[in-house]
């Protein structure tokens, strides 16, 4: 009897070895199953919310917790923070990271190497930016595109996408910010009255990328008048074309003035100009006439620039600074450049280069030779960007005329460096932005501040050469001093490119009392306004005690000094 037992105990023991066993669980859903909260239906499987407290081992090997039916080796599942690991050893090198795959959850070990192991920044996988498109891209002029249909950038392992919409209005030469919230992944245009190029960047940590390109054709035509170049000399020639949407086509090409202007055909989308060898020197219209079905015609026009032969055209770099970096510079005097690099937008501009100075390819953005209201630190001559007297480049001590050229406008630089005719100059310096001239001269006072120094002693000798050049030339200001594009004290001292200064101990720049540069403003109310000046006083000018005051060896302060300002 007892090996009967015996005999049927271990049958017993020998079935249950390979079968499911259940803790607080009459209905295992695998090899071993726990039911922590003891809350699983008795047949069928647990609900989402009633595996949040299970742990299974399948048949598999595969261990879940929150779910029963794992997937993978180590499969979590929970509403928030599945995992928490203590007791990582900091500061420990290592040539790999966990990644987690944004779709599926999977964690897979990667090398740095691979992710961002390039000088660019890049990674791996890249950055994808997705696809835009528009059901209805063309209309009449004051068309309303309405909203585009665009898929979402891929980040690969770069973090969050920040999207940018962007336009082009010149066949996609020059690419600008979309107006409006161009923030988000599908953009809504505004009212268009010209063709217009969309396209979509997306950025993260491992760089930005670009869409496709969707045009919007307006009146019949893609794009206006492309030139290539826009500036030739007299027995040159230069490409035109013109975007033309479906149906629609060319009634004529012409050219204002016409004399000594060819084009090799004046009713096909592209053409040929030439400017024969006796052409005169300036700026030419050029008008392409169309038609489509559904809009009319329409005229769209393009100014060419005939420039004179054998100048420094240099090859229509866009700034000295990249006329001196290919090795086309001649020296310092006058080249005609492109400046937006487009072709289009702004097409041959004469400028004067500075090639020798403080590492040459600087470009001449204004000079102040007459202590008149022009460039006073509230003139609004730094907002409206208005051109005056833009081909008289004469820097010379003789000089009387004021002038601001058209590159305060559209030369974006980082460098800047205010040019004493007759003194000591101040020591080029560069911002932490680059910007227009004509931008960082509006901007939020004090946004753009290249170095400051604060709390320092005054003295006569020894002045750093950060600000003036050479480093002696101006005494030093009890309290701080800094120097950039609109820095200073709204009310008081103020400097739209320069330095300011403070004279009382242990105060800041931003509470500045004088400035020295060009577009400054000072105590006392005397001195404000004035264009230029080098040491403005505070009521004396010889430095003593807290009341240090900046000024020129040999010189009186509160004085205006002709200037100019250079840019790179």
């Amino acid at each position: 009897m007892n090996n009967k037992l015996i005999i049927c105990t271990l049958i017993f023991v020998g079935v249950n070895i390979y079968s499911q066993v259940g803790i607080n669980t009459k209905n295992p859903q695998g090899t071993f199953h726990v039911d922590a909260g003891k809350d699983n239906p008795a047949t069928g499987i647990p609900t989402t919310l009633q595996q949040n407290n299970d742990f299974v081992i399948t048949s598999a090997g595969n261990v879940g917790v929150g779910t029963v039916n794992p997937s993978n080796k180590l499969h979590v599942v929970a509403p928030a923070n599945p995992l928490k690991i203590n007791g990582l050893i900091n500061a420990q090198k290592t040539d790999s990271l966990l990644t987690v795959d944004a779709s599926t959850g999977v964690v897979r070990m990667r090398s740095i190497s691979s992710i961002s192991g390039n000088s660019s920044g890049g990674c791996n996988p890249d950055l994808k930016p997705g696809v835009i498109s528009h059901n209805q891209p063309y209309g009449c002029a004051g068309y309303d595109p309405g909203v585009f249909t665009s898929s979402a950038a891929d980040p690969g392992l770069g973090g969050t996408v920040v999207y940018t919409w962007q336009q082009s209005t010149d066949g996609g030469t020059t690419w600008t910010a979309a107006p409006g919230t161009n923030n988000i992944q599908n953009y809504d245009p505004p009212s268009l009255t010209i063709p217009t190029k969309y396209r979509r960047a997306a950025a993260n940590y491992c760089g930005a990328v670009y869409s496709n390109t969707v045009d919007i054709a307006i009146d019949g035509a893609v794009s206006g008048i492309v030139a290539n170049p826009c500036a030739i000399a007299p027995g040159e020639s230069t490409s035109l074309s013109l975007g033309l949407y479906t149906g629609s086509s060319v009634i004529s090409w012409s050219v204002s003035p016409s004399a000594g202007m060819t084009f090799s055909s004046t009713n096909t989308p592209s053409t040929t100009l030439t400017a024969s060898p006796g052409a005169a020197i300036g700026s030419y219209t050029v008008s392409a006439t169309f038609s489509s079905a559904s809009c009319g015609t329409k005229t769209f026009t393009k100014t060419i620039t005939v420039v004179p032969a054998g100048v420094n055209i240099g090859n229509l770099k866009s700034s000295c600074k990249e006329i001196l970096d290919s090795g086309l510079s001649t020296g310092n005097g006058t080249y005609w450049i492109d400046p937006d690099g487009s072709g289009n937008a702004y097409c041959a501009e004469q400028v004067y280069c500075n090639m020798t100075d403080n590492g040459g390819g600087w470009t001449l953005i204004l000079k102040s030779m007459n202590n008149n209201s022009d460039f006073q630190y509230s003139s609004g001559i730094w907002s409206s960007g208005a051109v005056f007297n833009a081909s008289d480049f004469d820097i010379t001590n003789a000089s009387t005329a004021n002038a601001l050229y058209p590159a305060y406008n559209y030369l974006t630089a980082k460098d800047f460096w205010v040019d004493f005719v007759t003194t000591p100059d101040l020591t080029p310096f560069t911002v932490p932005t680059a910007g227009t001239p004509k931008a960082l001269a509006n901007s939020t006072i004090n946004s753009n501040v290249a170095n400051q120094y604060l709390n320092q002693p005054c003295t006569v000798n020894g002045v750093p050469s950060t600000y003036y050049s050479p480093g002696n030339a101006y005494t030093w200001l009890t309290g701080a001093m800094a120097n950039g594009i609109n820095i200073g004290t709204a009310n008081f001292g103020a400097a739209r490119f320069g330095t300011v200064l403070n004279n009382e101990t242990y105060e800041v720049f931003n509470t500045a009392d004088f400035g020295i540069g060009i577009g400054v403003k000072g105590v006392p109310s005397a001195a404000w306004g004035s264009g230029n000046s080098i040491g403005q006083s505070y009521g004396t000018g010889t430095p003593s005690g807290n009341n240090c005051l900046p000024q020129l060896t040999g010189t009186n302060p509160g004085g205006f000094y002709k200037a100019v300002l250079w840019a790179r």
